[in-house]
């Protein structure tokens, strides 16, 4: 296997390898410490960091699966298709309707259907949905990972302190925090989802010809 041919994707590396790797480290530190964690980050040499690569990529995978079940656990197994739901049900959603009819004499009753035509229609004409979609799944696994920094806040507040009232201020910091972080990588996910559905209908009703256009070029009209 030619390891040198073997490319990173803007997905791969922002929703799988990099949130891979903070939760490899933040079990590193909740472990070892914060001291130790440095010092053996620090001697890594580039086969230990492939595999460490490596790594990040196959725990970014389980993260990924972990935030979606627990989002669609809590907000309902449509939530990640809001965007695509409220096209659909408003003015915007008729008219990408009347263009898959007038195109392919196709009357699709179902958003999800819908939206695969589109996206299969636009191809390259929203290339950025990639990153949209990257961005959102990446916000996302750091929902996880602030649930698992409960750990290594506890040991990095363990580690430095030396009495229970300033270890319970340390450790509240660190909560409040992980909290923020939280809600902010919240928001970031939920737009920047709702904008990669809405773009892929507003890309298709885009790409459509022109009123203007030249009859043997117009779309047939209903």
């Amino acid at each position: 296997m030619n390891l040198s041919s073997f490319k990173l994707g803007v997905y791969d590396f922002l929703g799988l390898v990099v949130p891979g790797m903070f939760v490899i480290c933040e079990g590193w530190i909740a472990g070892r410490g914060w001291r130790q964690f440095v010092e053996a980050l620090s001697a890594l040499r580039p086969v230990s960091f492939t595999v460490f690569l490596a790594g990040s990529f196959v725990v970014g995978h389980f993260i990924q699966e972990l935030a979606d079940w627990g989002v669609k656990r809590i907000k309902g197994p449509r939530f990640f298709k809001i965007g695509r739901d409220d096209v659909w049900g408003g003015a915007d959603g008729n008219a990408v309707k009347s263009a898959i009819w007038a195109e392919a004499g196709l009357t699709l009753a179902n958003v999800d259907s819908a939206f695969d035509y589109c996206l299969t229609r636009i191809g390259e004409a929203f290339s950025k949905r990639d990153v949209f979609v990257a961005t959102s799944d990446f916000a996302r696994s750091f929902l996880v990972l602030a649930v698992c920094g409960m750990a290594p806040a506890w040991r990095l507040a363990s580690d430095r302190t030396h009495s229970i009232s300033s270890f319970v201020l340390l450790l509240a910091g660190y909560v409040v925090a992980l909290i923020l972080v939280a809600l902010l990588a919240w928001r970031r996910m939920v737009r920047f989802r709702y904008i990669s559905d809405c773009g892929v209908f507003g890309a298709y009703l885009g790409s459509r010809p022109a009123k203007n256009a030249p009859a043997s070029e117009a779309s047939p009209k209903l």
